[in-house]
This record gives structure tokens, sequence and C-alpha cells, in this order.
């Protein structure tokens, strides 16, 4: 069982989103893209583990500002009200679970049975709306005549702008999507979600101390029943000790000393323990590593150990469906302890239960690349791809390059493909160069010769954005066919530039480039001719394009860069 889709409507930056989850999800996406909304999001239909139903009704941050302003703009154009009742900022999260095998899980939602395009799933729905909206948009009109009124003619925008939403006329609710019915607590209690979020020392140092709240969990959970009787009797023990030492005795003595016919009551007064159940015994336990308390060691330590337990005690909960969702687990961690972490992750939801399911966050390309390609969905705006069903040559790609940077590669707002670290360092060698301005390119040597699967997956990310743009540098190699394909994605989209060489590869281009030849012929030593410097600088490769660019470093003006690398920088920057 799992949650295989979920749509968000109208929640902070989400006007409208929609995407599937599998058992292990990555999301990665810019900063401000989202990631942490998201999940958010999953906690408005979902139980937390405290079942804490104050974090569900929503403020006005909580709602998405143009659904407020588009609602606005209904109102004031005079639009008809039924009009505009379908603008109202309605926010709704839509949870669809799927992969529902077993007895116990069909129990568990057994009444949010629906239908969607033929197939049988079930559905829940987080709502957040006016409770009456008629009396709604009645309120609303007349907020804004009386703001018309402060006004000038034709102020309208300054009028929408100044509006704010009357967010005590909503209320939420939580119902099924095949009857509209609200779902009432115990049916809810029994899917949750539980997350580390990217802000947390809380874990260790807080008053709410979470990783000892998840240990006495986890104690209460693995503890036998026998276990937990000799814990009791020795909770009642440690009352008697109380009762017997001696300055307990003497709490008395001065009354029985006083008042001899009181001595018989006080005889009676007995220490007796309030008997508090396991769980408040065990909250007393506070987590320790080594022979210190937890939150004395570094944040990089406390993360590790937090995750571990975190994943300990709620994979092997067969009880409840768990979403259980972190944020960068990459926060603090050195890189062997990265490694550890994301291997323990991973490992950990492929030998869950059924009940069981991870969303994770990230910035790291190495832990990305570690989790696999095909469990990433990349946030950009209102869309998110999902790279499940990517190409499995790309898949195959990343697996043999795990240090490649498929981040750098999908959110760059200016990126340069190359096809090797020839190309790589004499590109940076001219960036580096160039005193009138501050560069912001990435450039990222691929290490082969077709950019098609890459220009498919940043395209699906980045087609039609004129903030994002990408350059192809590559040889012609003697391939019009394959010059041909990749000049096609130069023409059809704004945003991509792609350029080749006219000779057979980067060497012959640079020589044949106005004085390089002789230039190169000197620094080389080699005759003063474009077949013996090219043939050259092709033996050499990497090393003589290194010691080029040695020398282009030492005098700016010692060689003329290729037109076809110079175009690309200047249309990318």
């Amino acid at each position: 069982m799992q949650i295989g889709y979920i749509k968000i409507e109208n929640y902070r930056n989400f006007q409208e989103f929609e995407t599937t989850l599998s058992k292990l999800s990555v999301i990665v996406g810019e900063n401000d893209s989202g990631k942490s909304n998201f999940i958010k999001a999953l906690g408005l239909p979902l139980s937390g583990n405290n079942l804490d139903y104050t974090n569900k009704k929503l403020g006005i941050s909580d709602i998405n500002t143009q659904s407020i302003i588009d609602f606005y703009r209904s109102i004031a154009s005079s639009e008809s009200d039924d009009i505009i009742k379908t603008k109202i900022p309605r926010v709704k999260v839509t949870i669809r679970f799927t992969n529902v095998t077993n007895e116990y899980e069909k129990q568990i939602v057994r009444l949010w049975l629906n239908e969607v395009n033929g197939e049988p799933c079930y559905e829940i729905r987080y709502e957040f709306r006016p409770k009456n909206e008629d009396d709604f948009i009645q309120l609303v009109k007349e907020l804004i005549e009386k703001d018309k009124k402060q006004h000038k003619e034709g102020e309208n925008d300054e009028v929408i702008s100044n509006m704010f939403l009357p967010i005590e006329y909503y209320d939420y609710s939580i119902i099924s999507t095949n009857n509209f019915k609200q779902i009432s607590y115990s049916d809810l209690k029994n899917v949750t979600i539980n997350t580390i979020f990217a802000e947390r020392d809380d874990f260790s140092e807080s008053n709410s101390m979470k990783s000892n709240s998840i240990l006495t969990k986890l104690l209460h959970q693995k503890l036998s029943d026998d276990e937990k009787n000799n814990i009791n009797k020795e909770y009642i023990k440690f009352f008697k000790s109380i009762e017997a030492q001696d300055n307990f005795k003497s709490i008395f003595k001065s009354e029985e000393e006083s008042f001899t016919n009181i001595k018989s009551y006080i005889n009676d007064i007995k220490c007796i323990p309030n008997i508090a159940n396991l769980k408040n015994i065990l909250s007393n336990i506070t987590l320790g590593y080594g022979d210190e308390f937890l939150h004395q060691k570094g944040l990089g330590q406390r993360n590790i150990i937090y995750i571990f337990i975190f994943f300990l005690h709620f994979k092997s909960d067969k009880s409840h469906f768990n979403l259980s969702c972190v944020e960068e687990p990459e926060s603090h961690l050195s890189s062997n302890n990265l490694n550890l972490v994301i291997d323990y992750i991973k490992k950990s939801v492929a030998e869950s239960e059924n009940l069981f399911q991870t969303i994770l966050t990230s910035h790291n390309p190495n832990a990305i690349n570690k989790l696999e390609f095909n469990n990433v969905i990349a946030f950009s705006g209102n869309k998110a791809i999902n790279f499940n069903s990517a190409d499995p040559l790309l898949v195959s790609y990343l697996a043999k390059r795990p240090n490649f940077d498929i981040l750098k590669l999908l959110f760059s707002n200016k990126i340069i493909l190359v096809e090797g670290p020839s190309e790589e360092m004499l590109i940076n060698t001219s960036l580096s160069n160039d005193t009138s301005s501050l560069s912001s390119i990435d450039v990222i040597s691929i290490g082969q010769k077709g950019f098609k699967m890459f220009l498919d997956i940043w395209l699906l990310l980045n087609k039609g954005n004129v903030n994002k743009k990408i350059g192809i540098i590559r040889d012609f190699d003697n391939q019009p066919k394959a010059k041909y394909e990749h000049d096609k994605y130069d023409t059809d989209n704004s945003n991509i530039f792609v350029r080749t060489t006219t000779g057979y590869t980067l060497e012959d281009e640079i020589v044949t480039t106005k004085t390089n030849c002789s230039v190169l012929s000197n620094l080389f030593r080699v005759n003063n001719d474009i077949r013996s410097v090219s043939e050259f600088m092709k033996s050499g490769k990497t090393e003589a394009m290194l010691t080029l660019c040695n020398a282009w470093q030492l005098d700016k003006d010692f060689i003329t860069l290729p037109t076809h690398i110079a175009e690309i920088i200047d249309l990318v920057k």
C-alpha cells in the first residue's frame, strides 16, 4: 500500500500541481520550488504522529496568492456570481492510495473506495473553503465597495492588492472523494505522516526532544510483556526505597512528639507511587551516545542517530500506514557518513513492510545518484517531472557516472554542455579571462558525443522558460545526420543553442582560427603548419589543452577563441 498520486490546489506556491509517488521518492528542486510545502501539504489530509488537528486550519499565508488575486479581479470585473464562485480560493489536497494488496490494508481504506479512469482506487481529500460560499462572496463584495470609495476611479489593481481574505469564514474538512462525506478521526488515525524537517535541531535540544520521544515509542513497541511488568515492579520498588529513607520517616516526627494521639494516623502514611503508564515512565529517558547526552554531540552525529531511530521505529510498525519524510538527509554529514545514511535509507525502504513509504528531499547530487535516478521527482514552478519512466540509457549512463551532477543540468540558469574535459577547460579559461563581467555559466563535460537525451530531460523542466538557457558545443566528426538532429533543437527552441565545429574536431577548429597555428606551434615546439599542430594536440588531448590554457591565463590575447565556442558563450550569457 502506498500513496501513488497527489494533487494540490491553491496551497502556498502550488496553484494546481500533481505528481505520482513511488515507495521511495526523491524530490529535487531549486530553493523556493516548494519541496517543504509539498511535504506540509501531504500532512493536511493525513494524521500527524500526534494527531494535532490545530495545524490543519490554515492562515491567509497558506493560500496561493494568485488564486486570491484572480478571485478579487473576478469580483472587481463584475463577473456573474456563478463564475465568481468557481474562483473562490479553495485549498484542496487529494491523495490516492494504490497497491492495496492484503485484507488488513483494505480494512484501513475500506471507506474510501473510488473509481478513476475505470480503475478502482482509494482517495481522500483535505479541503479548506468558506463555510457558506454565498455569504462569503457577498461579504467580499462589500469589502471591495468599501475600499473603492477610498481610492480614485480606475485604481482597481490597487484595491485588489490591498485586499485580504476574511479567513475566519473558512473551515477545513477531510472527506472521502467517493461520497464527499467527512472522515472521522478514528478512520484517519491509521494513515500517518512523520517528518524530519530540514531545521531539526529540536530533535535533541529543545523541550520536545523528538529523538527521546521516538526512543520511547520504540521501547514500548519492542519490549515484551514480561519486560514491561519488570519495569513496573522496579518503578514501585523505587518509591519503596524513598519510603525507607530516614528523612522520610522523620518528616512527621515533630508532630508525633507534640500530639501523641496522632501517631496512629501518621504510622499509616505511606509513599504509594502514582502509577503512571509505561509510556510516561519511559518518557523520562534521555537519549545518550557513548558516555554523553546526544545533545552534546555534533550536529552531524545527532542527525545520523535521529535518522537511524526514526526509520527503525516507523518501518517496523505493522499496524499503521507510515509515510516517512526526511528533508535534506545530507544535513551536517561528512561524505563518509552521508554514504552510510543514504545506503541505510535505501535498504530500509527496500526491506520494509507494505505499510511503509518514504519521501526524501535533497540538494546533494551524490545522494540522488545513490538513490537511483528513476526515483527522482524534479519540481519546477507548478510542474513536477517524474523520472520513473526515464530513458533506460540515461539511467544506465548516470549509474556508471555516480559523480555526475544531475542537479546542475536540471536547474542551472545558464549551462553549456561539452563532449569532454578539453572543451570544458578551454571554455572555463575563456570565462575566467573575461574581467569585464562575472560569469554564472556552468560548464559540464558529459563524456560522450550525443547530447539528445540530455536535451530531452532538460526540456521537460525548462521548455520555453526565458530564464533558462543551455548551449551545446559539439564536434562535427564527419556526421552530417547527427549535426542536423542537434541543430533541430536549436531551431525549435528559443532557449537552446547548438554549435558544431566546421572541421572534424575541436583541435582542428582551434588551429585554423586566425593566427592560432603560429602561436601554438611555438608553444608546443612543432612545425608551423595546421596538420602538425592539430596532430600534436590530438595526441596530447587534455595535457596539450592544459598547457594551452595555462599560457592563455598568463597572456589574455594569447589565442583567439573558435567562432562556434565564442557564439555559444555570448548566446548563453
